[in-house]
């Protein structure tokens, strides 16, 4: 017996460093945390702002890869087929499940094959009119609209998008017919309601802020159920004349289903960690972003009461499986 010991040593020399590698030196190698969406939008800029925090965090670098196309689809894609280790994780808003709903057929399930980590932020939407608009607050927007079926036009960044989903919560709780106008972009849907060629739209809190400080917009009604902060003089659409009236994007990551689940806790303390930095949650409402942390358990909670409003809506407004990638 005490032969066997001693020859045992070696052996369990050799074997203890890999069991402790196996079990919990994550990260020893960079995390890519992918974006679906473009580079300087808000969810990108909080995205790199998290990757940073959670990096000194957690000893290890974050590289955030922003891969586009197909409404956020390519990327998806990319991280649902990755190895289900930690290393691949998915940063992203509601547009990820909005997709299941609106495309005839996507290459992975958008419930399924991901798991939360994580939720930072909320990013309301505000609706908009140019300068010589006749409205000045929503009011009035849903008289006129009422007395004038589809005389309103509503510009927005596409079929299926954000501001065609509110817009089609918008009628349906307002009893109006506001006429939908889908653009190629956001950029060039808010371009035209400046110039007067559109009527209305809603837009991100961040992209309207410095053209309601430079009176080229008039701000009328924010869609969440509580002010921005970075503009707390706007009222809400709920509290103004549509109570119970929300749509909000969110910021949160996702990882690949079968991670682990000591890494995903992992993960997620160092989040929630730098998401209630109170230096973190300054800058994002800076940028007309509410900081919103929630951890694993209570995003997932949040997503399981979304998912069945986002089909829903894509049902309401009859993109329903008809998008192609």
């Amino acid at each position: 017996m005490k032969r066997r010991s001693v020859l045992a040593l070696p052996l369990m020399g050799g074997i203890a460093p890999l069991l402790s590698r196996a079990q919990g030196t994550f990260p020893d190698r960079p995390i890519r945390l992918v974006v679906p969406f473009s580079t300087g939008t808000a969810l990108d800029l909080a995205a790199r702002m998290m990757a940073e925090g959670v990096s000194e965090e957690i000893g290890g670098s974050i590289v955030v890869d922003n891969r586009l196309g197909a409404s956020g689809v390519i990327g998806t894609d990319a991280v649902a087929k990755a190895v289900a280790d930690g290393y691949t994780l998915l940063f992203t808003a509601p547009a990820h499940y909005i997709n299941q709903f609106a495309f005839a057929s996507l290459p992975y399930d958008a419930v399924k094959d991901f798991r939360p980590v994580t939720k930072i932020s909320n990013a309301h939407l505000v609706m908009v009119v140019g300068k010589s608009s006749p409205f000045s607050n929503v009011k009035q927007v849903i008289e006129y609209a009422k007395a004038n079926p589809d005389k309103l036009r509503y510009s927005s960044s596409g079929q299926g998008g954000t501001i065609h989903l509110a817009f089609s919560l918008f009628n349906s709780m307002a009893g109006t017919r506001i006429e939908h106008v889908p653009y190629k972009s956001g950029a060039q849907a808010l371009t035209d309601v400046i110039a007067g060629h559109v009527d209305i739209t809603f837009t991100a809190v961040a992209s309207a802020l410095p053209h309601g400080k430079q009176g080229t917009l008039k701000l009328l009604g924010v869609s969440g159920l509580q002010r921005s902060r970075a503009m707390p003089d706007v009222p809400t659409i709920s509290e103004s004349t549509l109570p119970g009236f929300e749509l909000t994007s969110w910021g949160g990551t996702l990882a690949p289903h079968g991670t682990p689940d000591a890494i995903v806790e992992k993960l997620n303390a160092a989040m929630v960690k730098v998401g209630q930095r109170p230096e973190f949650q300054s800058k994002l409402v800076a940028m007309g972003v509410e900081p919103d942390v929630l951890n694993t358990a209570a995003f997932a909670r949040q997503i399981d009461v979304e998912v069945p409003k986002w089909r829903q809506l894509t049902d309401m407004t009859g993109v329903a499986k008809t998008m192609k990638q």
